[in-house]
């Protein structure tokens, strides 16, 4: 019986379609491993469905039309929802190959999710996902070491020393520098008071005009 199930992080690959594809490593509990390729479709923000008639394993050296049983299916399936729902908006750089059609992964770093108010910003480098402190800092002062999970095993919380890594702090503050002026920017094009976008500029008119009228009527008193 199968009992832990992997992603294999650098198979995956988003179609035209909406489809994704990857390859899923199943192992039991004597490290017995088998391998699949199979491809889902999302029909809804948490939810996928396995194409059954498309899943192969890999046997003697080759990829060979795999039975699906219902175990086999909730396994395969049950691996590519949680990463479909956490990261299928990270799919934007081309890796087509010219017979293989067009094909969709991840870049090696991204901005995962940029903070609401008060939050925090979740950031990529390779298959690791950091948070910042908050919204307007990557770290608190003096802090070096930072704690990260990798994608496909949120459960465990691992820490690295960004002092004995300056290369990922680097790549690190990179994302976090895109996360923040989106924030800034977002923060910034928000209503006064609510409403849609268009009442905000409207309402930002008004106060502009509001402070002119003022500085008009201080001129022609003076």
């Amino acid at each position: 019986m199968n009992l832990h199930v992997k992603l294999n992080l650098s198979s995956v690959r988003k179609f035209p379609d909406g489809a994704f594809g990857a390859q899923v490593i199943t192992s039991d509990a004597d490290d017995n491993q088998a391998f699949y390729a199979c491809k889902v479709k999302r029909t809804a923000p948490f939810e996928v469905e396995l194409d059954r008639s498309n899943v192969h394993e890999f046997i003697a050296g080759r990829w060979q039309t795999a039975t699906v049983n219902d175990a086999l299916a909730k396994q395969l399936t049950g691996s590519m929802r949680k990463f479909v729902s956490s990261y299928a908006h990270l799919f934007t750089k081309d890796v087509s190959k010219g017979r293989d059609g067009k094909q969709f992964g991840m870049y090696t770093d991204a901005v995962v999710a940029i903070a609401d108010s008060g939050g925090k910003h979740k950031l990529k480098v390779d298959d690791k996902i950091f948070e910042s402190k908050d919204a307007v800092s990557l770290l608190s002062n003096g802090q070096n070491v930072i704690e990260y999970r990798l994608i496909g095993d949120s459960l465990r919380i691992l820490s690295l020393n960004l002092a004995d890594n300056p290369y990922i702090l680097k790549r690190l503050q990179k994302q976090f520098d895109v996360a923040k002026e989106k924030y800034e920017r977002r923060r910034n094009s928000r209503p006064i008071g609510g409403g849609s976008w268009a009442d905000n500029q409207n309402a930002r008119k008004e106060f502009g005009k509001s402070r002119y009228n003022h500085r008009e009527l201080g001129r022609s008193r003076a």
